[in-house]
């Protein structure tokens, strides 16, 4: 009797701990936005977490997500008129590095049209969000995630209305944050 109490627990936790050696890519499918804001807010410091939470004004988010899973139709279907497919190719030829050539397309400016990377792996996507309250930032690029494709990095600068630009004459107040 002993016995059987033993090996119960044992194989309830052996069937609990499944999950732990799963294969499976957590890159693949349709994820939640509860999931991936939970997943993606610890990469944020202490002090972006809470500009995000307060900060007053309008912001510009710049979006990157890693669509290596992604397939080739549903990649083409995320390309908008205009969009810069051919920045992560051009990239690596500059310099024959992976890693650099990362490095490069992550520090670029990209419009709300985007750019990829789709040199090797990882293969990215950035696109510039429209100017919004900082509070709906890590929802909002969550929100935009199609199946297979995941939210990794959130930049963004305070917003500067055109009139405001024209009349400061130049854009210089951006502060980039992340």
């Amino acid at each position: 009797m002993m016995r059987a109490a033993f090996v119960l627990p044992v194989a309830a936790l052996s069937l609990a701990g499944c999950s732990l050696f799963s294969s499976e890519d957590p890159r693949v499918g349709v994820e939640e936005v509860e999931d991936c804001a939970d997943r993606v807010r610890p990469s944020l410091t202490y002090q972006e977490y809470q500009d995000l939470k307060t900060a007053p004004g309008r912001w510009v988010p710049t979006f990157t997500y890693d669509v290596t899973k992604m397939d080739f139709s549903a990649i083409q279907r995320l390309v908008a008129s205009g969009a810069d497919e051919t920045v992560g190719t051009r990239l690596m030829q500059q310099t024959n590095r992976t890693s650099t050539a990362v490095e490069r397309f992550m520090n670029m400016e990209v419009s709300e049209k985007g750019a990829f990377f789709l040199g090797r792996q990882p293969a990215l996507f950035r696109v510039r969000g429209r100017p919004q309250a900082a509070s709906q930032i890590l929802a909002n690029g969550c929100k935009r995630q199609l199946a297979d494709m995941r939210l990794i990095e959130v930049s963004w600068e305070r917003w500067q209305s055109p009139a405001a630009t024209y009349e400061d004459g130049a854009n210089s107040s951006n502060e980039n944050k992340k």
